[in-house]
């Protein structure tokens, strides 16, 4: 009696669906929590591109020893900033937050303010007049439909030394990220 063996190769059908049942399960499960997290780094990435053009305006300022603007669009999805110099204008440097930042929304204090002049000694320079206050701080926040998010708070000027990136989430006065007001 001859037997001939049977040589497996591949997978079975079964085993196929059963592998496609597991990978399902599993995005099903990931899905809320990547949703969370694309939503907390467009919020972090607005929140680095404020900070990277503040302390660009700040630095220019200190080099160019004359007063340097940053001016803020809040616009969710075509807002952006920009650098320039305070007597004629010249635009030095421009960020666009649609670059990683679609759907992330924008609040200064005070409510209506989007200029923050840096002196050539590097501190916020105060207008005389209180209706061009300048920004104090920007929250950070995201205007999607997603849940559960992180907001940040960008803190500049009003008594502080430098340009900071804080959690309003923190309670703990010891962390480096709790917001100081």
């Amino acid at each position: 009696m001859l037997m001939t063996q049977r040589i497996a190769r591949g997978f079975s059908l079964i085993e196929l669906m059963i592998g496609l049942a597991i990978a399902a399960t599993l995005l099903l499960l990931a899905a809320p929590n990547y949703a969370v997290w694309a939503a907390d780094a467009q919020i972090r990435a607005a929140a680095e591109s404020i900070v990277s053009g503040m302390r660009y305006a700040q630095a220019e300022a200190i080099k160019r020893n004359a007063p340097v603007e940053f001016v803020l669009d809040p616009t969710t999805g075509s807002g952006g900033w920009q650098a320039r110099v305070l007597s004629d204008g010249t635009q030095l440097q421009v960020g666009v937050f649609a670059e990683g930042s679609v759907l992330a929304a924008f609040t200064t204090a005070p409510p209506t303010a989007t200029i923050t002049t840096f002196s050539s000694f590097g501190g916020v320079l105060s207008p005389p007049d209180v209706a061009t206050a300048p920004i104090t701080a920007i929250a950070v926040t995201f205007s999607g439909a997603v849940a559960n998010t992180r907001p940040l708070t960008v803190l500049v000027g009003g008594g502080r030394t430098g340009i900071k990136v804080c959690d309003p989430a923190v309670s703990d006065t010891t962390s480096p990220r709790f917001c100081t007001t």
